[in-house]
């Protein structure tokens, strides 16, 4: 008697544990499943937020390229005047060479103006606090010469100076 006793009790004992389990593992389950929407639903939050910048930047980079080609085909017409006059630029000319004032901190040596003719390809664009930059490759097919040079643009949006 003693042993159904104690064959009883220990069959209420594991079921009692079963159960105990069922419910742990459903809590546990309940957490994840909210852990894993809250997941979603900040992934979503983050991938807008991408979204929108993406147009941002598409928005400032069509501007700014636009503004760099009209600049460099005035370089090329030798229009000088109107660089200064329509973008307050400030540079010297001398020797065939285009030379912008730049901040002490960019070294720059003065650009050849002949090269002002050749294809413009975009390399980047790098967006800061302070100002904007697009590089350029000009392409020289027939020497097969590559050349980077960047375009610095304010905080406004305004050009500032070109470097290379």
């Amino acid at each position: 008697m003693k042993k159904i006793k104690l064959g009883i009790f220990f069959c209420i004992l594991v079921i009692l544990i079963g159960c105990s389990d069922k419910e742990e593992k459903t809590s546990i389950t309940q957490d994840h499943t909210t852990q894993i929407n809250e997941l979603k639903e900040e992934n979503q939050k983050l991938k807008d937020e991408l979204q929108n910048l993406k147009s941002d930047y598409s928005v400032y980079l069509q501007q700014f390229d636009s503004t760099s080609r009209t600049i460099m085909r005035l370089i090329n017409e030798e229009q000088y005047e109107q660089i200064k006059t329509d973008y307050h630029a400030d540079f010297n000319v001398l020797h065939g060479e285009i030379n912008f004032k730049t901040p002490d901190n960019t070294k720059s040596a003065a650009f050849p103006i002949e090269k002002a003719k050749l294809p413009m390809f975009i390399a980047y664009l790098n967006v800061q606090s302070n100002s904007t930059e697009v590089g350029y490759y000009l392409e020289n097919l027939e020497k097969e010469e590559k050349l980077l040079i960047s375009f610095v643009y304010d905080h406004k949006g305004n050009f500032q100076y070109i470097y290379w």
